[in-house]
């Protein structure tokens, strides 16, 4: 497993992560017992663990890495979210909570956390699902630091959601504030707002990092489900545009190249591999439903693309993979 650096901290991650979004929720599927996709993670060589107390009721997704956090901290580079009020019930379906952005909140919110995981200090702690309005609040960014002075928190990052886009929120974030990470959308196949991101100053100097989520683009890139395949209703995916989805899937047939079997790769590997080219992005945090899949990313990291494979990929992502699109995703806002 190869490892990058976020920003200019201390923090070294591998290239893969684990998220427990998934081990925490049925919302992409049934999963294999969440301590042996963990124990998987960190036997691939994996050391970047994403959570957040939203993911499973009653912080399911912070409270299950206890164990792991006792036995391996100090191998264990963890990031988790602030933000939503979990205090109050989730809306019907899959809707989010509702955030609470005043600095006491924030503060609370951090303490609850180092509580659920069972540990002194969260290494990145990151904006969950921000709106523009927090990213301008000078208050909170003085709690944020004083959070950081106090030793509860490493280091501070955004994570953008949950849908794709967030632009204005994501460059001002980056322009504005100290963060070392920003979390985004991205994937061979939807490359914006990644790259308006990565064109940033603070992002081409190595000031900030970009972590990539979806990095399967729900599944089309992973080789799992076909153009055929029916989500149950609860699944996450079926809330997808299906024209999006046949676009994205027609799309991937002209990189067949990547995952030839001359190339070592599988479909899945060939992916992330496609992300880690792009030097702006640290880490990626596949969606993960089985032990078996925990391995097959990971090892994605032994498996870069060449040059040649780059350019060829860069080429076929100018020219919209030479499709027509059925559907444009459009980037979400809150401005």
């Amino acid at each position: 497993m190869r490892t990058r650096r976020l920003g200019t901290t201390d923090l070294i991650v591998s290239e893969v992560g684990l998220g427990t979004w998934t081990l925490a929720s049925n919302w992409w599927g049934r999963t294999d017992e969440p301590d042996d996709m963990i124990k998987a993670a960190l036997d691939c060589g994996i050391t970047f663990i994403d959570t957040a107390p939203v993911y499973g009721d009653a912080a399911l997704g912070e409270t299950m890495l206890r164990d792991a956090l006792a036995n391996h901290r100090d191998e264990i580079v963890l990031t988790t979210k602030c933000g939503y009020d979990t205090s109050k019930p989730r809306p019907a379906g899959q809707r989010e909570h509702p955030h609470d952005w005043r600095p006491e909140a924030v503060r609370q919110q951090c303490i609850d956390s180092l509580n659920n995981l069972g540990i002194d200090h969260i290494d990145l702690y990151q904006l969950h699902n921000v709106r523009i309005e927090p990213v301008l609040a000078d208050d909170l960014w003085a709690e944020l630091e004083a959070l950081r002075t106090e030793g509860k928190v490493r280091e501070i990052g955004v994570a953008l959601g949950p849908a794709i886009g967030w632009v204005d929120e994501g460059n001002r974030a980056v322009d504005e504030r100290p963060i070392c990470t920003l979390q985004t959308v991205f994937n061979v196949l939807e490359q914006e707002p990644g790259l308006t991101f990565a064109a940033r100053d603070r992002v081409r100097n190595g000031e900030c990092s970009l972590i990539s989520r979806v990095p399967h683009a729900s599944d089309t890139l992973s080789g799992k489900v076909t153009p055929d395949t029916r989500f149950e209703k609860g699944d996450h995916r079926a809330h997808r545009n299906r024209d999006n989805m046949l676009d994205n899937f027609e799309k991937a047939e002209t990189l067949e190249f990547l995952w030839s079997p001359e190339t070592g790769r599988t479909k899945g590997q060939a992916a992330i591999a496609g992300i880690l080219a792009n030097p702006a992005f640290a880490n990626v945090l596949p969606t993960v439903v089985n032990v078996d899949e925990v391995r097959e990313y990971a090892a994605a990291s032994e498996l870069p693309l060449s040059a040649a494979e780059t350019r060829q990929l860069d080429e076929l992502w100018s020219r919209n993979f030479d499709h027509e699109d059925r559907y444009v995703m459009p980037l979400k806002s809150s401005q």
